[in-house]
C-alpha cells in the first residue's frame, strides 16, 4: 500500500509531461497574454474540422526573437472539437499571432483568404462564427 502512494504522484506528474497538459492555454477571449520567458503556451481554439471549421496560422509570424512556434494538433473528441497551437516564450518582448478562422468551408488556407478582405474579429468564434476573421493575440515575455 505504501509504495502504491508514493507511485501514484510520480505517475502523474509523468503524464502531465508527456501530454503537455502543464503548458498554459489560453482560449479566444483571452487575447493579450503575459508570459514569463522560457515558458510554453498554448492558443486553444474551438473547430470542428467535420463541418469545415479549421484554423490557420496567419503571416505575418510572430517575432522569432520573441516566440517559437511549435506547432498545431486537434482534438476532434466528440461534439465540438479543439484545435491547440503551441508556443514557447524566447525572451523579453512584444508578439503578435494572428490566427484565421475559417468557418463553413469558407477558405482552405491562410494564403486563400490574404486575397479577400477578412475583418479582425471583436467577438468570439460562438458570437460571429459564420464569417471568416483573423484573430489577433498581443503576447507580451517578460
Amino acid at each position: 500500500m505504501r509504495s502504491a502512494l508514493r507511485t501514484t504522484p510520480a505517475l502523474a506528474a509523468l503524464l502531465l509531461v508527456l501530454t503537455g497538459c502543464g503548458d498554459s492555454a489560453y482560449e479566444t477571449d483571452e487575447r493579450t497574454i503575459s508570459v514569463e520567458s522560457g515558458e510554453k503556451f498554448t492558443l486553444e481554439v474551438p473547430a470542428d474540422p467535420e463541418l469545415g471549421q479549421n484554423w490557420y496560422l496567419a503571416s505575418p509570424a510572430a517575432d522569432p526573437d520573441v516566440l517559437k512556434y511549435r506547432g498545431d494538433r486537434e482534438d476532434t473528441g466528440e461534439g465540438d472539437g479543439t484545435q491547440f497551437f503551441d508556443f514557447t516564450a524566447l525572451s523579453p518582448g512584444k508578439a503578435t499571432v494572428k490566427l484565421l478562422f475559417c468557418p463553413y468551408g469558407r477558405c482552405h488556407s491562410a494564403e486563400e483568404a490574404a486575397s479577400k478582405p477578412v475583418p479582425t474579429a471583436t467577438g468570439t468564434p460562438k458570437d460571429s462564427d459564420q464569417e471568416a476573421a483573423y484573430y489577433l493575440y498581443t503576447i507580451t515575455v517578460r
